[in-house]
Protein backbone atom coordinates (compact mmCIF):
# COMPACT_ATOMS: atom_id res chain seq x y z
CA UNK A 1 0.00 0.00 0.00
CA UNK A 2 2.80 2.38 0.64
CA UNK A 3 4.55 1.73 -2.69
CA UNK A 4 1.56 2.37 -4.12
CA UNK A 5 1.21 5.71 -2.57
CA UNK A 6 4.83 6.69 -3.03
CA UNK A 7 4.78 5.39 -6.85
CA UNK A 8 1.93 7.48 -7.54
CA UNK A 9 3.40 10.30 -6.09
CA UNK A 10 6.63 9.87 -7.99
CA UNK A 11 4.68 9.67 -11.24
CA UNK A 12 2.46 12.45 -10.03
CA UNK A 13 5.57 14.66 -9.58
CA UNK A 14 7.59 13.10 -12.65
CA UNK A 15 4.37 13.99 -14.74
CA UNK A 16 4.58 17.96 -13.68
CA UNK A 17 7.97 18.19 -14.36
CA UNK A 18 7.95 17.10 -17.54
CA UNK A 19 4.89 17.68 -19.25
CA UNK A 20 4.79 19.60 -22.11
CA UNK A 21 0.71 21.16 -21.63
CA UNK A 22 -0.85 23.93 -20.83
CA UNK A 23 -1.52 25.18 -16.98
CA UNK A 24 -5.26 24.61 -17.81
CA UNK A 25 -4.76 21.10 -19.15
CA UNK A 26 -2.40 20.20 -16.66
CA UNK A 27 -4.66 21.20 -13.93
CA UNK A 28 -7.14 18.97 -15.41
CA UNK A 29 -4.83 16.11 -16.13
CA UNK A 30 -3.72 16.36 -12.38
CA UNK A 31 -7.30 16.48 -10.78
CA UNK A 32 -8.48 13.64 -12.63
CA UNK A 33 -5.50 11.62 -11.58
CA UNK A 34 -5.79 13.61 -8.47
CA UNK A 35 -9.02 11.79 -8.59
CA UNK A 36 -8.03 8.18 -9.64
CA UNK A 37 -5.31 8.14 -6.94
CA UNK A 38 -8.20 9.06 -4.27
CA UNK A 39 -10.95 6.51 -5.58
CA UNK A 40 -8.16 3.61 -5.89
CA UNK A 41 -7.02 4.35 -2.32
CA UNK A 42 -10.66 4.17 -0.71
CA UNK A 43 -11.22 1.29 -2.55
CA UNK A 44 -7.94 -0.54 -1.34
CA UNK A 45 -8.69 0.90 2.28
CA UNK A 46 -12.73 -0.74 2.07
CA UNK A 47 -10.55 -4.11 0.77
CA UNK A 48 -8.68 -3.74 3.75
CA UNK A 49 -11.09 -3.23 6.05
CA UNK A 50 -13.66 -6.23 4.95
CA UNK A 51 -10.43 -8.68 5.45
CA UNK A 52 -9.51 -6.99 8.82
CA UNK A 53 -13.25 -7.11 10.19
CA UNK A 54 -13.68 -10.66 10.17
CA UNK A 55 -10.28 -11.49 11.31
CA UNK A 56 -11.07 -9.02 13.95
CA UNK A 57 -14.27 -10.67 14.70
CA UNK A 58 -12.82 -14.43 15.29
CA UNK A 59 -9.83 -12.58 17.53
CA UNK A 60 -12.71 -11.21 19.66
CA UNK A 61 -14.68 -14.32 19.97
CA UNK A 62 -11.44 -16.37 20.69
CA UNK A 63 -10.60 -13.79 22.96
CA UNK A 64 -13.88 -14.07 25.33
CA UNK A 65 -13.61 -18.12 25.07
CA UNK A 66 -10.05 -18.22 26.52
CA UNK A 67 -11.38 -15.37 29.36
CA UNK A 68 -13.99 -17.84 30.25
CA UNK A 69 -11.85 -20.75 30.57
CA UNK A 70 -9.35 -18.54 32.19
CA UNK A 71 -12.23 -17.83 35.08
CA UNK A 72 -13.30 -21.45 35.42
CA UNK A 73 -9.67 -22.12 35.58
CA UNK A 74 -9.18 -19.48 38.64
CA UNK A 75 -12.06 -20.51 40.14
CA UNK A 76 -11.07 -24.36 40.01
CA UNK A 77 -7.79 -23.38 41.87
CA UNK A 78 -9.51 -21.11 44.02
CA UNK A 79 -11.53 -24.06 45.61
CA UNK A 80 -8.72 -26.42 45.57
CA UNK A 81 -6.68 -24.03 47.46
CA UNK A 82 -9.72 -23.30 50.09
CA UNK A 83 -9.57 -26.69 50.20
CA UNK A 84 -5.69 -27.00 51.33
CA UNK A 85 -5.48 -24.27 53.23
CA UNK A 86 -8.48 -25.88 55.19
CA UNK A 87 -7.01 -29.48 55.80
CA UNK A 88 -3.71 -27.63 56.70
CA UNK A 89 -4.99 -25.57 59.17
CA UNK A 90 -6.45 -28.40 60.50
CA UNK A 91 -3.33 -31.08 60.41
CA UNK A 92 -1.31 -27.82 61.89
CA UNK A 93 -3.95 -27.50 65.25
CA UNK A 94 -3.50 -31.32 65.80
CA UNK A 95 0.03 -31.34 65.67
CA UNK A 96 -0.01 -28.35 68.04
CA UNK A 97 -2.15 -30.59 70.45
CA UNK A 98 -0.04 -33.32 70.46
CA UNK A 99 2.90 -31.37 70.59
CA UNK A 100 1.21 -29.10 73.56
CA UNK A 101 -0.27 -32.28 75.42
CA UNK A 102 4.02 -34.09 75.06
CA UNK A 103 6.13 -30.84 76.05
CA UNK A 104 3.80 -28.69 78.61
CA UNK A 105 5.41 -31.05 81.51
CA UNK A 106 8.83 -29.90 79.84
CA UNK A 107 7.61 -26.25 79.46
CA UNK A 108 6.38 -26.07 83.09
CA UNK A 109 10.42 -27.48 84.07
CA UNK A 110 11.74 -24.52 81.86
CA UNK A 111 9.99 -21.87 82.93
CA UNK A 112 10.74 -22.74 86.71
CA UNK A 113 14.38 -23.54 86.04
CA UNK A 114 14.58 -19.53 84.05
CA UNK A 115 12.26 -18.21 87.09
CA UNK A 116 15.21 -19.80 89.51
CA UNK A 117 17.78 -18.49 87.75
CA UNK A 118 16.65 -14.84 87.00
CA UNK A 119 16.05 -14.99 90.69
CA UNK A 120 20.20 -16.05 91.43
CA UNK A 121 20.94 -13.83 89.02
CA UNK A 122 19.50 -10.77 90.52
CA UNK A 123 21.07 -12.04 93.98
CA UNK A 124 24.37 -12.03 92.48
CA UNK A 125 24.07 -8.88 90.83
CA UNK A 126 23.11 -7.20 93.92
CA UNK A 127 25.94 -8.43 95.75
CA UNK A 128 28.20 -7.49 92.93
CA UNK A 129 26.70 -4.18 93.59
CA UNK A 130 27.73 -3.96 97.32
CA UNK A 131 30.95 -5.33 96.43
CA UNK A 132 31.40 -2.87 93.84
CA UNK A 133 30.47 -0.09 96.17
CA UNK A 134 32.65 -1.21 98.78
CA UNK A 135 35.67 -1.27 96.71
CA UNK A 136 34.58 1.99 95.31
CA UNK A 137 34.49 3.43 98.85
CA UNK A 138 38.15 2.28 99.67
CA UNK A 139 39.57 3.39 96.45
CA UNK A 140 38.34 6.85 97.32
CA UNK A 141 39.71 6.32 101.13
CA UNK A 142 43.04 5.05 99.55
CA UNK A 143 43.42 7.76 97.17
CA UNK A 144 42.63 10.62 99.65
CA UNK A 145 45.13 9.17 101.95
CA UNK A 146 48.39 8.57 99.26
CA UNK A 147 47.26 12.50 98.18
CA UNK A 148 48.66 13.62 101.82
CA UNK A 149 51.20 11.11 102.02
CA UNK A 150 52.58 12.78 99.18
CA UNK A 151 52.73 16.18 99.31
Amino acid sequence: MRGLMFFGLLSFLAGVLLAPKKGSELRTQMRESWDLFKYSTEEKGKEVWQAIVPAAEQVKEEGNNLKSEGKALLKDAGEYLDKAVGNGKQTLEESQGRVSEKFAPVVSIIKEDVQELGEGATGALNKVTEKFDELKKKGVSAIGENRFLNL
